[in-house]
């Protein structure tokens, strides 16, 4: 077996290494090289004479393998270093719970095996910051590392070769530390998201992955029964990424809202395959199914973070953070609960970083709203979570007084129909659609030709639909009129009229090689796929001039 291509990103690292249960000795390697250089860093952020790391991962077969790697990196390391390792292995864990156990273990950092969204024959890992790190770690414990330390790691696992150590070590799950980190985490659903809506039926599926573990407890957790589809563990019923319709026309979903149909339940959740997304499905009252686009989730989240801030009665100031991405939908319902909203480079890291500054400059961060793809970061956990999109949409439709507050925010005077469809008929409408694009080679000439040609656009397809347009730059946690030095950044056209916004997003991704990203939202569909088009268009004008 030779080695994967592997793709090293500030947000984690993955490649296609087939369905196992064994990998080949290069990607042994492979892992045990970045695993050692991780632990090194570590180490340099918090010297200490005992490591505490944490280890999970999510079902897949080659899963068990990749851990044994990064268990013997980590050991090397820590042996070489004259430091004695404690390693707790949670085994299969969601990422959620195992970000949750750095803190609750005050760790030193943590390694989650896993490819996420992606299929099956992927895998990879992602690495967390640790306890009393500050100084190099600016995002809080449990957090994926920041762009610079990811870079630093991946520069360091690429340049050496060291030796394993010949240790006893391997991965073995600690059953009383798995129990104790997932009893944690249901634990933080209960005192924060509980609703109050008795008898209600909710359809989970986690679809063979490592919400298997928990979603029964969560969702008992939460106030309600559960009915459980597709939740034996390792057990694949459809693909992973539950977020987009197949080529045929038929969407993911589907097969969830036939059962949540037949159950007559308040809505269906798909989770990834690590559990730190979630997507819903919903049949309204005319008996019509609906799957909620993912910025309608982060305007529903939104909403339901800012109501529970309101009803809590905290006097700080609420503060919503978004992403460079993020729908101008979530910026009208922080408005509307007069919120004020910090804008960020898109990427899970800095947004937990900004939520973390402004509680330490006495707001109250109460959610933060990832990328394109409308990933949420609740208040008191840094990552996404697939688990509370759940316990929001619990929330949203069935928790009477928090549902009595939205409506004032957002519609003063009007009545809230029943259930999840009478929510989400509140939310502003706005429209906002992505594509991926080859990338071009060179970002600063690209974003050159962006800058010359839009202007000329507007001034003669734009400016019968919008008054007026800025253009901004965005990287890490800064967005403003200065362009970056860095080799990729956000370029974004915002546009305005009286009562209405909307954007022109353009970026290299940072988690697949070769792609670009566009995305135009605006308030209306006809709008937004004319803001799509124009990013496309472009992208093939610098193509042509490079």
């Amino acid at each position: 077996m030779t080695g994967a291509a592997w793709l090293q990103s500030y947000s984690g690292v993955r490649a296609k290494i087939g369905l196992g249960p064994d990998v080949s000795r290069d990607d042994e390697a492979f892992a045990f090289r970045h695993a050692y250089c991780y632990a090194v860093s570590r180490m340099q952020a918090n010297p200490a004479p005992r490591a505490t790391l944490v280890l999970a991962r999510d079902p897949r077969p080659t899963g068990s393998g990749l851990a044994r790697a990064q268990a013997r990196g980590l050991a090397t390391a820590c042996h070489d270093l004259g430091v004695e390792l404690a390693l707790i292995d949670l085994g299969v864990v969601p990422t959620p719970v195992w970000q949750h156990s750095v803190r609750l273990f005050e760790a030193h950092g943590g390694v989650m095996i896993t490819a996420s969204h992606n299929p099956v024959d992927e895998n990879g890992w992602k690495y967390a910051t640790g306890v009393d790190t500050f100084g190099v770690d600016p995002a809080p414990p449990g957090a994926l590392l920041s762009a610079a330390e990811m870079g630093h790691l991946i520069r360091a696992a690429n340049a050496f070769a060291p030796h394993p150590w010949r240790s006893p070590l391997g991965s073995v799950t600690d059953h009383a530390a798995r129990e104790r980190a997932i009893s944690n985490y249901v634990s933080f659903l209960a005192d924060g998201y509980r609703s109050h809506a008795p008898g209600v039926r909710v359809v989970v599926d986690p679809n063979g992955g490592a919400a298997c573990t928990v979603a029964e407890r969560a969702f008992r957790a939460l106030g309600v029964e559960p009915i459980l589809i597709n939740h034996v563990e390792g057990q694949v019923a459809h693909e992973i990424d539950a977020e987009h319709a197949r080529p045929d026309g038929t969407h993911v979903l589907d097969d969830v809202a036939r059962r949540v149909r037949a159950e007559r339940a308040l809505f269906g959740l798909a989770y990834d395959f690590d559990a730190d997304r979630g997507n819903l499905t919903y049949i309204d009252g005319d008996g019509r199914t609906h799957i909620p686009s993912p910025q309608a989730s982060a305007a529903m989240n939104t909403a339901i973070a800012l109501a529970l801030h309101r009803r809590s009665g905290d006097s700080r100031p609420p503060a919503v953070v978004a992403s460079d991405a993020t729908s101008c939908r979530v910026k009208r319902v922080a408005a509307s609960f007069g919120a004020e909203v910090f804008e960020v480079e898109t990427g899970e890291i800095n947004v937990v970083t900004k939520m973390q500054d402004l509680e330490r400059h006495n707001f109250c961060a109460v959610i933060g709203v990832e990328g394109p793809n409308g990933g949420t970061v609740f208040s008191g956990t840094t990552c996404r979570d697939g688990t509370l999109v759940g316990a929001g949409a619990l929330l949203a439709a069935a928790d009477a007084e928090l549902r009595a507050i939205i409506a004032h925010a957002l519609a003063p005077g009007r009545q809230m129909r029943p259930d999840l469809a009478g929510f989400i008929e509140i939310l502003p409408t706005q429209r906002s659609f992505m594509e991926r694009h080859d990338a071009p080679a060179d970002w600063h000439k690209t974003v050159d030709t962006f800058d010359r040609a839009f202007p000329r656009i507007f001034a003669s397809e734009l400016a019968r639909t919008w008054e007026r347009f800025d253009i901004v730059y965005s990287y890490t946690r800064y967005v403003g009129p200065e362009r970056p030095m860095a080799a990729w950044y956000g370029w974004k056209a915002r546009l305005f009229r009286p009562g209405a916004e909307g954007f022109l997003w353009i970026r290299g991704s940072k988690t697949e090689a070769g792609v670009a990203r566009v995305v135009g939202d605006a308030p209306d569909e006809a709008a937004a796929r004319t803001l799509v088009d124009l990013g496309r268009r472009l992208l093939s004008e610098s193509r042509a001039l490079a």
